[in-house]
């Protein structure tokens, strides 16, 4: 976790600024409880009411979530647009989920090659969480789908690499409509099946056989997609 004391004029925006960065690159994951108030408090250098400023303003964009009792945890699935202005009119606009499908193929077959080659325990025992309530949560076409776009987040975060992780950050409000509508199409099974091949190459540190995976799980979704479109029409 990098945090530096504050030192500018608008100190809980500085504030805010570190957080989200924590965030944004993977060091606070989805569903992590992030330091509390008074810890936050030594760590940046700055009064109690910066630290609660930059923590109300992420909880009202959706990015944190307070729990009465438990502390303060990131939020499962991240807000994209909060975090940069790029694609704005993208994020309004219906995705196309074959062009989606077709941006996937390109970003994540090499995510998972590089996922493989990089993944530390944590992001093992994290993506085998999260298959774990993928399981549980089927015939939950909500759930479900959270939970498989948790997991190919969670994919990006073991990459430890700050743009992939940004990219998906961002992209995430319009990965979570067409992961809905996909799930709805090619239904349960397919994607806890694959997820836990890919996993098991991840473990391996197979970084070849993650990608040929994760190419294959694309692939096969797009077909399924492309023939449950042509079911709509008849």
């Amino acid at each position: 976790m990098v945090i530096t004391a504050i030192e500018k004029k608008r100190v809980s925006d500085e504030v805010f600024e570190q957080m989200k960065n924590n965030i944004v690159s993977g060091e606070w994951a989805p569903g992590a409880r992030i330091p509390g108030e008074l810890d936050l408090v030594e760590l940046f250098g700055v009064s109690r009411v910066s630290v609660r400023e930059a923590i109300h303003r992420l909880v009202g964009m959706g990015v944190l979530t307070i729990r009465r009792g438990e502390g303060t945890f990131v939020s499962e699935i991240l807000p994209s647009d909060y975090f940069d202005t790029l694609l704005p009119m993208m994020m309004i606009e219906r995705p196309n989920l074959i062009e989606m499908l077709e941006f996937r193929n390109i970003i994540e077959v090499e995510s998972a090659k590089l996922a493989a080659k990089r993944a530390e325990e944590k992001d093992i025992g994290r993506m085998a969480g999260i298959i774990k309530k993928m399981e549980n949560s089927q015939g939950d076409r909500e759930l479900f789908s959270a939970q498989d776009l948790n997991f190919h987040y969670a994919m990006a975060i073991a990459t430890h690499n700050n743009v992939i992780i940004k990219v998906n950050a961002i992209l995430s409000d319009m990965l979570k409509k067409s992961m809905d509508e996909i799930v709805g199409l090619t239904g349960y099974e397919g994607g806890i099946y694959y997820h836990k091949k890919i996993l098991d190459a991840i473990k391996n540190k197979d970084s070849e056989l993650s990608a040929l995976l994760m190419k294959e799980h694309i692939n096969t979704t797009m077909d399924k997609v492309k023939k449950g479109d042509k079911g709509k029409d008849k």
